[in-house]
């Protein structure tokens, strides 16, 4: 990817994302763009402290005898201005 077209994305992700919890899927709904391309975005702006982070890992299935697997649900917003 050319380093030109990085920035406006940054910026129209930068924007899209809002107060509300919001995954990445819905994010790229709205967006539209590559899914790695978006997921990657959300990422460099949550490292560089413009938005939020949250992780939360969810078991699906049957625990017993190791069944089931783990599933994780990543969700962003906006950073709150109050400290």
């Amino acid at each position: 990817m050319e380093k030109g077209r990085r920035v406006p994305l940054d910026r129209r992700l930068g924007n899209l994302v809002g107060p509300d919890w919001q995954t990445a899927a819905e994010i790229q709904r709205i967006a539209g763009g590559e899914t790695l391309e978006v997921a990657k975005t959300l990422d460099r702006l949550c490292e560089a402290g413009l938005i939020e982070r949250e992780t939360l890992d969810i078991g699906i299935g049957a625990r017993r005898k190791g069944g089931g697997t783990q599933l994780r649900r990543i969700r962003y917003r906006r950073r709150s201005s109050k400290p």
